[in-house]
């Protein structure tokens, strides 16, 4: 099953962390089931911290076991 998180545009090695407050290079990432329930939670949160200013981005998380860490 495909996992999908949000990234930061400029530098795509910061995912945003499970918590939702800031842009993390490691660590548990926030992770969606799909492409728009992604595309839903930065519609919803674009003028709220971490997002607001920014252009976030939504990839595939491409590993073997689709771990979101």
């Amino acid at each position: 099953m495909p996992v999908f998180t949000i990234v930061m545009g400029a530098a795509p090695h910061m995912k945003l962390c499970e918590s939702g407050r800031e842009f993390l290079a490691a660590g548990p990432h926030m992770a969606f089931d799909s492409h728009d329930s992604a595309y839903a939670y930065v519609l919803a949160h674009t003028e709220n911290e971490p997002l607001k200013g920014l252009r976030a981005t939504i990839i595939e998380v491409l590993s073997l076991e689709n771990d979101p860490t």
